[in-house]
Order: structure tokens, then sequence, then C-alpha cells
């Protein structure tokens, strides 16, 4: 590999994806659909020993290889051989492995990855590539909050995604703050707005070209979303386009920007994000809001992961919850 790994993370529907198309049309980086495996691997690291022979790595490698997302990417290849590495090199090694291979596959130098969730866990990012390069976007977190109650794996009520997006910043923001020379923190607008302007700042950062080519995401191949989730970003078929800025505007009830801005309106203004004379939010007890929001994403939860996708990543998932 000839430059570290970028990793781009926000609060999901943040635009993460049309960032990841964008920078997989250039030459030099491959990012597939989301990893996951750095955090589940994280959550069972121990049951692996030191790592130091090779039926300990074996065994690791073929799990890797074997998790729910990495067999989304189709390796052709199979799980590498240990080397003569051991310990945190070899960890390494094993988790680095199916990523290389993606970008082998794709005549890529580089590797990527997109995966929304590692804001949260950017110690262990570090931790495993302490060289990588950080990409935290953010976007207006009403828009955001509309997208999420769209989409089966969102929170359930507008209070759950106020809280869900303002952790996410706060997360991106401590990031930025530890490791000012390893992140870097893009706003969705301004990429949208100027995407010329602001993927040549992303490239610059990341130690990668830039092609006019890149920004022509309308061309990607529809095999770049994972399977079964196309209809959840039907709009980047169309292009880079600013038409959901400001969505919130005409689709929000004043009610709901109060309760959004009542929940996260320090974390909106600190992204430039002006707040709304929408008055003061309804008197229900935030208990009531929790409640419901836990209601409805269990069923959603049930609904997507166990009736859609036949429980295929349920384990995984009842354990990142467990971990958080």
């Amino acid at each position: 590999m000839s430059g570290p790994p970028l990793f781009i993370v926000a609060c999901d529907r943040s635009g993460t994806t049309m960032l990841r198309l964008i920078l997989d049309r250039g030459r030099d980086l491959a990012i597939p659909t989301e990893s996951m495996i750095l955090v589940d691997f994280a959550n069972v690291r121990d049951r692996y020993g030191g790592l130091a022979t090779d039926a300990e790595f074996d065994r690791l490698a073929r799990d890797v290889w074997r998790h729910p997302k990495v067999r989304e990417w189709n390796l052709a290849s199979g799980p590498p051989d240990r080397a003569g590495l051991s310990g945190e090199a070899a960890y390494r090694h094993a988790l680095e492995a199916p990523f290389a291979a993606y970008a082998g596959e794709r005549g890529k130098p580089r590797w990527g990855d997109k995966t929304p969730l590692y804001v949260h866990h950017l110690d262990e990012v570090r931790r495993v590539f302490p060289e990588a390069r950080l990409v935290v976007l953010v976007r207006d977190g009403r828009d955001v909050a509309l997208s999420l109650l769209d989409v089966p794996f969102g929170p359930g009520n507008v209070w759950g995604a106020a809280r869900m997006w303002r952790s996410a910043v706060e997360a991106g923001d401590r990031a930025a703050a530890a490791w000012p020379e390893s992140v870097l923190t893009v706003r969705y607008e301004d990429l949208v707005d100027a995407p010329e302007q602001v993927v040549r700042e992303v490239c610059t950062f990341a130690g990668i070209s830039y092609s006019p080519a890149m920004l022509a995401i309308e061309e990607a191949s529809a095999g770049n979303v994972a399977a079964g989730q196309e209809g959840w970003f039907r709009r980047l078929s169309e292009g880079i386009s600013r038409d959901s800025v400001g969505r919130w505007r005409r689709e929000m009830t004043r009610d709901r920007v109060a309760l959004f801005q009542a929940e996260a309106g320090d974390a909106l203004t600190r992204h430039g994000y002006p707040l709304d004379d929408a008055g003061p939010p309804p008197r229900i007890p935030a208990a009531a809001y929790a409640a419901q929001n836990w209601a409805l994403k269990g069923w959603q939860f049930g609904r997507l992961h166990i009736v859609q996708e036949r429980g295929r990543e349920v384990p995984q998932i009842v354990r990142r919850h467990l971990h958080r």
C-alpha cells in the first residue's frame, strides 16, 4: 500500500455513501461497502490468543473472511498467511487483508473504508491503523433526522434522531480536537454546493489524486451499493445534488423542529446551522419519547435484520450494542 488508509465516518444518512462513490471513482483508492469488522473483532479478539502461531492466526483470518459484511465484497482470493507476524502486527494484517484484496482486484494501490458507526470507535481505528486519515462528515441534523426516519435501521422518532445525530457529531468533534493532523471535518452542504473544491481538499488530505471524473457518481456501477440497500440511495443515481439541503424546512413540523433543536441545538450552531424560531418543544417527558423510540426500533430491527436479512448479522449487531 502506497499511503495510509482513509476512513469516512459520520452519523448515518450524512452523505458518506456519496463521498465513498466519489473517491472510489478515482484511480488511487478502492472503498468497499461498510465493513464493521474493526468493531466486531475488537469485541472478541481475546478469543484468538496472541496470534503467535499459524493456527491462531488462521482462525482469525478465516473468521474475518467469513464476516457477513466481508462476504458481500465477493472477493476472489482467500484469507492470507500469517507471514511470520504476531500480536498487534498479525491482528492488523488479518483485518487489513480483505481491504487490500478488494483494492487489488480493482487495480487500486490503496484502500479506504466507509462505515459511519466507526465515528464512535475512532480510538480503535487508530489503534489498529495509527496512520489512518479520518474524514468526518457533518450534515444539518434536521435533514439527517428526516432521512433517518425514512430507513428501517434508523431511530423511531425525532427525539431519538436528535440524540443519535448529536452523539455522532460530538464524537467527530472530539476526534478532530484530539488528532487535528489526522481528521478532516467536511460539511455535506459544502460538498454538494462546491463538489470540486471540497473533493480536491479531501484528496489533498488523503494524499490521492483528483480527477473531474470522480464527480460523475451517476455513472457509478449499481453494484457499488450493498445488495438490498439500493432503495436507500435512489437519489445518488441522479448525481451530486443539493435538492435535499434544507428539506426539513419543507417537511418537518414546528414541533419536531423545536424538539430536535432542544436536544441538539448546541451541535447545530457549532457547525454553522442556524436555529429556527420554532418556539418551545412539546411538553412531553423524555421517558415517553425514549419508550416510543425503542419500541419502534425493536419492531424495525425484527423486520429488517430477522425477516428481510434472515438473521445473518444478528449476533454481530447484538455484540455491537452490548459494547457501545
